[in-house]
């Protein structure tokens, strides 16, 4: 018997990285929505409820810094796994999610840490 499909959200800009991960969570039966920038998760995350949010962050230029205020001001049952690039700062914007992975990661590991808030 096979795992109840759980719906994920990625939104990342690192095209390979996130190819690889939805490759990972589609052998984890995940039913995966894929989005490069906040603009476009935002508009994904207002029409749709995912139970698991894999947010790539880039301090640098802000990416995904937007998706991470909604979803925290928004309150949902959705949980936020934040990857990103090594930055002490990370870990603080981190806390509105359940968990922080900092890159390199492999995207087989961040598909087994999604599969334990499907259903929360």
């Amino acid at each position: 018997m096979t795992s109840p499909s759980c719906p994920a959200l990625i939104v990342h800009d690192d095209d390979p990285f996130r190819k690889a991960l939805i490759a990972a969570l589609d052998q984890n039966h995940f039913t995966v929505t894929s989005s490069t920038g906040d603009p476009e998760a935002l508009k994904m995350l207002h029409d749709r409820r995912f139970s698991v949010v894999l947010l790539g962050i880039d301090l640098k230029t802000g990416r995904g810094l937007a998706t991470l205020d909604y979803l925290k001001n928004k309150r949902s049952a959705t949980s936020v796994i934040v990857v990103g690039d090594p930055n002490p700062k990370l870990r603080d914007y981190g806390k509105a999610a359940v968990e922080t992975l900092i890159k390199p990661v492999d995207p087989k590991y961040v598909a087994r840490r999604a599969r334990m808030y499907c259903g929360h």
